[in-house]
């Protein structure tokens, strides 16, 4: 009886085991199932209910991205400033869009068949449109400009776009199964099973064994790259839009000179100087009225020494709220240019430097726009444009309100303000410009705009300040190098070269002196301390340097001038 006890035990020890071998065995093969076979589930790749819109092998996530209205495509103008132009910008309060490149500037406004190309008129076939408060634009008259084709296939209600490029790359499917699948792997779900053999598929790129496809209806997704020839042709497109070229000055030299009336004519001359930037212009309301002390007599005068002519163009700093609301109103910008550009015309000037200080931070992206907006009109009268700009990461108004990096793509030179270390009314006085703080700013300068376009700023005056008896410190005066030399002089004083001061390297003679409660102090601009900057703008190869201002400086400080930024580095 035990015997048998045993045998049954052992049948029902043997009989568990194999059912759990099998039951092991399916839960492997499950794995493996679920682990290396392909998912076979079907995903719809087309929107319900609107048009898709494909642009450069990226569908939209945008409710509507597009209209077809009477056979054009209109793109949703938030869809046209992500994927395709991220400088189109929309006035709201004047319902106008506008378009700019380097040589073009376009005006569009709503409901209009009327635009507007630098400063002729644009018919449209059809008109920007609001749907459901959302505006759309028209983009066959514009395809040119941004570089781009489009095409809508009504069969599966989708619009693509495409950017030209050097080539187009495509492949062959070579086997009739071949599947395009949402993403680089076989589990992904499929968009298209079964794809034709001999089918012609467009390449963007190669992940591992999987291609990143788009069929010629609008498709996107991946395919595994067996499925493909294995060379991959190329197809060259020749490209419709080339930037206009304009010459402008290998180097460049500057200085500013201070012109408070159309009454000035007499131009200083200083020897290889190459540009001379008068203050001829102030913005002087709301509405972007410029006042002129231009003459006709002073430019003939500064051509006839040798000078290129680019006035300034400046705002009234101590109203900022002004100058801002030009910045924000199309219109207003484009009054301000119409002016410059009449005025440019009359005087025969050779370009245009644009010194806009003491903004909010909110005018930045404003401040950028009228820049691109003023290049393409001004390089269409061949004016080159130049922007004064402050050093990164100061103050809102002078040097945040700033936006370097796309102010230097626009312009064709941004003059950097490497001077007024310590301003006007700082409290206890100090460099206009240490030669180490020039240099750690320049540099921060250099991370965002291009030295081939950088023209480092020099300053010719020097601050006088006074310290009371209380020990209250107030600028006393601003001194030209003359009157320092003059200064000395009479004070029978005996300059120091100061190597360091509060951890910068300093490269500029200091004086100091009493009179009865007071100390004077002042760092000095002369030109050693010229010599000095110049130099950097040598050493980082820059496109030039510029002076403020003229009427400071003398001939010693211009020669030292031109001696540092003639310096070999090489």
């Amino acid at each position: 009886m035990k015997r048998l006890w045993k045998y049954v035990i052992l049948i029902f020890v043997l009989a568990v085991f194999t059912a759990a071998t099998l039951i092991a065995y399916d839960a492997i093969l499950g794995y493996i199932e679920k682990k290396y076979s392909p998912n076979q589930q079907m995903e719809e790749y087309y929107t319900e209910g609107y048009t898709d819109l494909v642009i450069n092998f990226e569908k939209t996530d945008y409710e509507y991205p597009v209209r077809i209205v009477n056979g054009e495509i209109l793109v949703r103008y938030e869809v046209i400033k992500e994927y395709i132009d991220p400088f189109i910008y929309y006035d709201e309060t004047r319902a106008k869009v506008i378009i700019t490149t380097n040589d073009k500037v376009i005006y569009i406004t709503e409901n209009s068949l009327i635009a507007e190309l630098n400063k002729k008129d644009l018919h449209l076939d059809t008109a920007s449109v609001r749907y459901d408060g959302f505006l759309y634009v028209p983009i066959s008259p514009f395809e040119y400009i941004w570089n781009i084709n489009s095409k809508y296939i009504e069969q599966k209600d989708i619009v693509i776009i495409e950017s030209y490029r050097n080539h187009d790359y495509t492949a062959t499917v070579n086997i009739s199964d071949a599947q395009i699948r949402k993403g680089p792997s076989i589990k992904e779900p499929i968009y298209v099973s079964n794809v034709p053999m001999n089918q012609i598929l467009y390449v963007s790129k190669l992940i591992g064994e999987w291609a990143y496809v788009m069929t010629n209806e609008g498709i996107i997704g991946y395919i595994e790259t067996k499925y493909l020839d294995t060379e991959v042709s190329a197809k060259e497109i020749i490209i419709k839009y080339e930037q206009k070229k304009l010459y402008l000055p290998d180097y460049v030299v500057l200085s500013w000179h201070y012109v408070h009336s159309s009454a000035v004519t007499a131009v200083p001359y200083y020897a290889d100087v190459n540009v001379i930037s008068p203050t001829f212009f102030t913005v002087i309301d709301e509405k972007g009225t410029v006042s002129s002390s231009a003459s006709l007599k002073y430019v003939e005068n500064a051509k006839k020494r040798g000078y290129t002519v680019w006035p300034l163009i400046n705002n009234i700093f101590a109203n900022r709220g002004q100058i801002s609301a030009v910045l924000a109103d199309s219109d207003a910008r484009r009054h301000v240019i119409d002016q410059i550009l009449a005025y440019a015309y009359i005087y025969k000037f050779d370009g245009i430097n644009v010194d806009f200080e003491n903004l909010y931070l909110s005018d930045k992206d404003n401040l950028t726009q009228f820049i691109r907006e003023l290049v393409p009109l001004a390089h269409q009268m061949n004016l080159a444009v130049s922007i004064d700009v402050g050093i990164p990461g100061g103050s809102e108004g002078y040097s945040l309100c700033y936006d370097h990096k796309e102010l230097g793509k626009a312009a064709d030179y941004v003059m950097v303000m490497t001077y007024d270390q310590f301003w006007s009314s700082h409290e206890s006085g100090g460099s206009q410009a240490q030669l180490s703080w020039v240099e750690a700013n320049l540099r921060k300068t250099l991370e965002l705009i291009s030295k081939d376009k950088l023209v480092l700023g020099i300053p010719a005056y020097t601050r006088l300040w006074k310290t009371d008896y209380t020990g209250k410190v107030v600028l006393d005066k601003t001194l030209t190098a003359d009157q320092v030399v003059k200064l000395i002089e009479e004070k029978q004083l005996t300059p120091v070269w100061e190597e360091e001061r509060d951890g910068f390297i300093s490269g500029q003679y200091y004086i100091e002196y009493k009179e009865g409660e007071n100390l004077y102090r002042a760092w000095i601009e002369d030109d050693a301390s010229a010599r000095l900057k110049a130099a950097l703008a040598a050493k980082y190869k820059l496109r030039g340097v510029c002076i403020w201002m003229m009427s400071q400086t003398n001939k010693t400080v211009w020669e030292a001038i031109l001696e540092g930024f003639n310096t070999d580095t090489d």
